[in-house]
């Protein structure tokens, strides 16, 4: 059974709810968790950063204009037409800053680590090309269960009907190496060297650098810092009191080079972040409303 959490935020005036809900267990390989986020009113605004991530999500919005603004911050706003805005995400190295105005229903699949691979036939970085890309990589079928998605207020009928449409297209994704080297910088909580990675795995760095680019569009370097920071916060964020020592001698060389791969990805150093971002749903989605 899918298990979910509700969360009730406040915008101006108004407010909106975010659930989060498993896959079926099959799934669960590949697909992190899913999330739901809506407000039914009109004057509901609202601003909010999220941050890097290695595990990246589809979202999917009804009835909105999405529009990237010259700094690449997003704006969206209700439009009363029948149209569904379907939006991949790559920040590697960048936060996203999105400001909400108007009424809008959200769907939100978040892929594990090469999950979103099982289930296209084109190569990754041909498919998303762009740091936000305005693309379904499923095509019609997957338009038609989300329109069915939307129209139940049921979350655990949501999920069920997400769940057939991915166990359906499922393709699978069997380049070994670089589903080798992503469990080995993972494993390693992202402390694992370029070198001794392909030491590790008996591959040459330049080859190892291709599939990176090739399936996963960045570098290994640019992955493995990015997988050392979601661990790094996950810890600091189950502290009351955040240690700053412990956690960088368990995630970074030392307290200095922590702070300052921290502010590289968050603008923010470590204690301001924790105190600034709130934790949605019971999933590791985190989001500043208030940068």
């Amino acid at each position: 059974m899918a298990i979910f959490v509700l969360l009730i935020f406040v915008g101006v005036m108004a407010t909106a709810t975010f659930f989060t809900c498993k896959p079926s267990t099959k799934l669960q390989a590949y697909i992190a968790y899913y999330y739901f986020n809506e407000s039914d009113y009109e004057d509901f605004q609202q601003s909010f950063t999220y941050y890097p991530h290695y595990k990246n999500a589809l979202t999917i919005y009804k009835n909105v204009d999405y529009n990237i603004l010259p700094d690449f911050s997003v704006e969206v706003s209700s439009a009363k037409k029948d149209s569904l805005k379907v939006v991949y995400s790559k920040l590697y190295q960048n936060l996203g800053r999105v400001r909400i105005n108007g009424k809008f229903v959200k769907i939100g699949v978040v892929f594990q680590p090469l999950g979103i691979q099982h289930f296209i036939k084109e190569v990754y970085s041909e498919v998303f090309s762009k740091p936000i890309n305005f693309t379904n990589p499923f095509g019609l079928k997957f338009n038609e269960v989300l329109d069915q998605v939307f129209l139940t207020s049921i979350i655990s009928e949501k999920a069920n009907l997400l769940d057939e449409f991915f166990q359906q297209q499922y393709l699978g994704f069997e380049e070994e190496r670089i589903i080798g080297a992503v469990n080995k910088i993972i494993e390693s909580k992202g402390m694992i060297s370029v070198s001794a990675l392909a030491r590790d795995l008996d591959i040459h760095r330049k080859t190892l650098l291709r599939l990176f680019q090739k399936h996963l569009d960045c570098s290994v370097e640019e992955y493995r810092k990015l997988v050392r920071f979601r661990f790094a916060l996950e810890k600091i964020q189950q502290q009351n009191n955040i240690n700053l020592t412990t956690v960088s001698a368990e995630h970074y060389y030392d307290q200095s080079d922590f702070i300052k791969q921290f502010k590289k990805l968050t603008q923010l150093s470590p204690k301001k972040f924790m105190v600034a971002v709130s934790k949605l749903g019971d999933e590791d989605t985190f989001w500043n409303f208030n940068g």
